[in-house]
């Protein structure tokens, strides 16, 4: 009689270039994973040394959390699981194999390399991630809020400089006990019947969710005048500006009168940069609806589409340049430490990664290609690193405003070359 399947056999790695690597969500969050990180090897053989490293470490962490997450949502959502023997056993393990790997990378890294509590930061990020796929588990609706997850990793640094060495002691120990309820939750995994509508939803919407403001009539005036950029994303475009919008004043208000240094500037930059991507990332996952769209009154034949596109485009830039220049106004207005300088640097540099992104956006045929685009997301965060520690040490910002000029005109040959690509061999 043969030996009972053991989860070390070797046949746990079966099918698992398919599951992970094949399936359009998890390769999107791993995809990031691997560019952080090839991204960062390349800067650290260059002897280049990045305030973006620490940012790619956690990056690495949360994409790979979030894949975890994903995969173990559509073991949920999978009916015939229980069916097929060693599936779900094999999915788990793979899940394990997968975060031992890149946890022990990034620990290594943050070992080998002098970053300033770099270790702390890897393991506050991975105990973020993990809490998130416990999170997941208990409440399946809960993979809406994956934005959460990546919205909290600018501030690890500044939440770490306000902790005591004496954290570093507790972290691991915090790393365990969610290990073991997160095990303990994926032990009785079972059928759920709201995870396949979480796994479609995710695909067209990127995972984001908002809660509704439509009633207002503000709202609906802004959905038209993002027509038809906003045509795939749905309401979620609109909600995703003004609920930034309204975050970011508040928060700036916040810290002059509790006198803190909340990086608001840099989050405000950071999601304006992610909401272009998820633009394109919904119409590449709804690519049926392209013919609906097309048929719509308003548009002459395939070019009055593309035209109308790229010119809501356009809007959609207007829009999110206005957002910061009115919170960099306010922040100039009640930080003295802030330059008006550096108000054109923060304006010039967020409108040059949204128009970049948005052109990018527009060429990219499938998944992949706007996984790459987080690329140019993770570099634009060390360029806005980089310059905010500039300016906080009174170094002049001058030349970084006139490469901001040269990023500008960068970002309007992109979209110039993405109208080009638009729907290119789509329609007739």
């Amino acid at each position: 009689m043969s030996a009972p399947h053991t989860i070390s056999k070797p046949n746990m790695l079966r099918g698992m270039v398919r599951f992970w690597l094949y399936d359009v969500g998890s390769a999107s969050f791993v995809g990031i994973s691997v560019m952080a990180l090839v991204l960062m090897l390349l800067l650290l053989n260059s002897g280049t040394k990045l305030a973006a490293v620490p940012i790619m470490l956690s990056m690495i962490q949360a994409s790979i959390c979030a894949a975890i997450a994903w995969q173990l949502n559509r073991l949920a959502a999978t009916e015939w699981a229980n069916l097929v023997p060693h599936y779900s056993r094999n999915i788990v393990a793979q899940c394990v194999l997968v975060f031992a790997v890149f946890t022990l990378m990034t620990l290594s890294i943050s070992l080998m390399i002098d970053i300033e509590r770099g270790v702390e930061q890897v393991m506050l990020a991975t105990l973020i991630g993990i809490s998130f796929i416990y999170f997941c588990r208990r409440v399946v609706n809960g993979f809406y809020a994956s934005f959460v997850l990546f919205m909290l990793l600018p501030l690890l640094p500044y939440l770490l400089a306000h902790l005591p060495t004496q954290w570093f002691y507790v972290l691991p120990v915090a790393l365990l006990v969610m290990c073991y309820l997160l095990w303990r939750e994926i032990k009785v995994l079972a059928w759920h019947s709201d995870a396949r509508s979480v796994y479609l939803n995710g695909l067209e919407m990127g995972w984001v969710w908002m809660p509704s403001m439509r009633s207002l009539r503000f709202m609906s005036y802004l959905d038209r005048f993002l027509h038809p950029a906003n045509f795939f994303i749905g309401p979620m475009l609109s909600l995703l500006l003004v609920a930034m919008l309204l975050m970011a004043l508040g928060v700036g208000i916040v810290n002059y009168v509790a006198d803190v240094q909340f990086p608001i500037l840099f989050m405000l930059s950071q999601f304006s940069a992610v909401a272009c991507t998820l633009v394109h990332w919904s119409r590449i996952q709804r690519w049926r609806a392209v013919e609906t769209l097309y048929v719509l009154p308003g548009f002459d034949g395939r070019q009055g589409m593309i035209a109308a596109f790229i010119a809501a485009q356009y809007r959609l830039l207007a829009v999110i340049t206005l957002n910061m220049m009115l919170v960099a106004t306010l922040v100039c207005s009640l930080n003295a430490q802030f330059s008006w300088g550096m108000w054109i640097h923060v304006v010039l540099s967020t409108f040059s990664v949204c128009g970049i992104l948005l052109g990018l956006g527009s060429a990219a045929k499938g998944v992949l290609h706007i996984s790459l685009s987080m690329l140019v997301v993770i570099l634009h965060s060390g360029w806005l690193s980089s310059s905010l520690l500039v300016q906080r040490q009174g170094e002049s910002i001058l030349l970084w405003i006139w490469m901001d000029l040269g990023f500008v005109v960068i970002s309007m040959l992109t979209l110039w070359w993405g109208k080009k690509k638009l729907w290119k061999h789509d329609l007739g």
